[in-house]
């Protein structure tokens, strides 16, 4: 790490608190409350130690929004998304990498990562946790 910049681990951002809505099985992102999430590249983390959820939310491109987990399937270590590679890669020295889809690219890990789908209406994002939600 070069002196003075912050470890990889550190880049994504958590989504401020006013700007989700944590219900049942969904979260609702108010993209009019967080215009950074707008502009593509942009990821943030939401994280819910209580709930067990913890994940990273990308900007993919043109209105693509992509949620997945953010621990890393080989031993739990946090994941950032790249927004020049479009990949999503494991801070760990493992650095196994993962496609927008969760598909393991390369790296020694357990599998691929969980997506979740994100239904975007108008200012607002949500995300389905569970399928019968």
């Amino acid at each position: 790490m070069a002196a003075g910049l912050p470890p990889l681990c550190c880049t994504t951002q958590p989504l401020p608190p006013a700007c989700l809505e944590l219900r049942n099985a969904r979260i609702t992102v108010d993209l009019a409350r967080i215009p950074e999430l707008r502009r593509s590249g942009a990821s943030f983390r939401i994280v819910d130690d209580e709930r067990k959820i913890n994940l990273i939310l990308i900007h993919a491109g043109r209105g693509r929004y992509v949620a997945m987990d953010r621990s890393c399937t080989h031993a739990g270590a946090q994941c950032t998304y790249d927004p020049k590679r479009q990949t999503v890669q494991c801070t760990s020295l493992n650095h196994a990498e993962y496609d927008l889809g969760g598909k393991l690219l390369h790296g020694r890990t357990h599998g691929d990562l969980r997506t979740y789908p994100v239904r975007v209406s108008g200012a607002k994002l949500e995300i389905v946790l569970r399928a019968d939600a």
